[in-house]
């Protein structure tokens, strides 16, 4: 088995230099641009991506639909409706016990655990998260950044029972914080900046080292095995977004606030800066982050949610992302 997976790598490698030359020689200025259509999240590094034509350099027009939450991005994905989205790891062991033919993970969108906290309001006295037992903490249950506080709370000797736990909307942790209906709440980036940047919450405990968490970008594997350059021009086009994230965080967060500005909503440039220096943009896929996947699929095999755990290795096309990589250092920027 093994063996066949490595010579079905070699042979995606050899076909990936043959196009890689192709679009070396006339894919990033072709005159006709290629069309891909793409789901995205209203967070930091979604912002960023749909601000610039991150796809110009390779004759890419990307077209971003902006979803309101992860769930509705995999459905329009799952119906063909974008070729590309992301997902965390609930949903994903779920794709992939479920419709394991239906998508590739070709890189992640935004990773890292310094992206979750444990925040309480800033004049509080409270100094640990030993000090927040019996005491009411609020949360958003099922996201990835609870599922993160519950591996951190195993890691401390304590459970989620240590606390009086309130299930809430993440727009109104911050406010709950500050008017003290909690006394402590688990949020995410760019919530946990804003509020800092406010004056009235302040971080108690960051979940870094915790594990990656990484939201992965999901292809569309009919779509994939049908154009793999668009694929790759399109990671190339994340990368390039990815590298301006993590050299100028300042500029970045401007970009990201001026993009929120179009909505209708003002966040200070100052919060985004803080929140891109916590979140991960790597686009990588590493074997620690796909390992996260299995325990994950375990307790959702024992909880009868799914009949098996899935090889999620299988789903990987590190050769994409290879491609990608060397596509960046061709094209003219």
């Amino acid at each position: 088995m093994g063996n066949a997976k490595d010579g079905l790598r070699r042979i995606r490698r050899m076909l990936g230099g043959l196009m890689l030359a192709c679009l070396a020689a006339g894919g990033a200025g072709t005159a006709q641009a290629e069309t891909l259509e793409v789901g995205v999240q209203q967070v930091p590094p979604d912002e960023v991506y749909i601000a610039r034509d991150w796809g110009q350099p390779y004759g890419l027009e990307v077209k971003a639909t902006q979803f309101s939450s992860g769930g509705d991005m995999l459905k329009a994905f799952l119906a063909g409706r974008v070729a590309v989205a992301n997902g965390g790891s609930g949903r994903l062991v779920t794709l992939a016990a479920q419709q394991p033919e239906s998508f590739y993970i070709i890189g992640t969108q935004q990773s890292g655990g310094d992206r979750y906290s444990v925040v309480v309001r800033a004049d509080s006295d409270i100094g640990s998260i030993q000090d927040l037992k019996g005491r009411k903490l609020g949360v958003v249950t099922g996201t990835g950044t609870y599922g993160t506080f519950l591996v951190y709370l195993q890691q401390q000797g304590m459970s989620e029972t240590d606390f009086q736990i309130v299930n809430m909307k993440i727009d109104d942790l911050r406010a709950a914080v500050e008017q003290k209906l909690v006394d402590g709440a688990v949020m995410w980036e760019p919530f946990v900046a804003i509020a800092e940047e406010m004056g009235n919450v302040k971080r108690l405990v960051s979940l870094k080292g915790v594990n990656e968490s990484p939201n992965f970008l999901l292809a569309s594997r009919s779509f994939t095995d049908a154009n793999p350059e668009t694929i790759v021009k399109f990671l190339a086009s994340t990368i390039d977004a990815a590298r301006f994230i993590e050299a100028d965080p300042a500029e970045a967060g401007k970009l990201a606030a001026e993009q929120i500005a179009k909505g209708g909503i003002a966040v200070p440039a100052a919060a985004l800066e803080t929140a891109f220096t916590r979140i991960s943009v790597d686009r990588a896929v590493t074997d620690e982050m796909v390992a996260e996947l299995v325990p994950v699929a375990e307790a959702m095999k024992a909880a009868g949610k799914i009949p098996e755990v899935p090889d999620f290795g299988s789903f990987v096309r590190q050769d994409l992302y290879e491609q990608a990589v060397e596509l960046t250092r061709s094209a003219t920027h």
